[in-house]
């Protein structure tokens, strides 16, 4: 279970911060309350990939299998990074 969420944890940081940027700008279409929002939840979830990484570092993983699921879990953090910065930024240049 532990390897799953490690594999998939910058995924779900992605859907959150897709859905919670959706849903500001549903509640505040084009109003600057959204633009805070999306530069709150762009930061926070940027935050949280941050996290993730720092956890898989530093997992000291013996076998193959366990440097296996790190580095797949590092590209796909990385992969999610870019994309919540990709997602947030239009909101922030306006």
């Amino acid at each position: 279970m532990r390897s799953w969420l490690m594999l998939l944890s910058g995924f779900i940081l992605w859907t959150i911060h897709f859905f919670a940027l959706y849903i500001a700008a549903s509640a505040f279409p084009g109003q600057p309350p959204s633009y805070w929002l999306t530069g709150l939840i762009t930061i926070l979830c940027l935050a949280g990939v941050a996290f993730a990484v720092m956890r898989a570092k530093r997992g000291d993983g013996a076998s193959g299998m366990d440097r296996w699921v790190r580095t797949v879990a590092l590209c796909g953090l990385g992969l999610s990074g870019i994309a919540i910065i990709w997602q947030g930024l239009p909101a922030l240049i306006v």
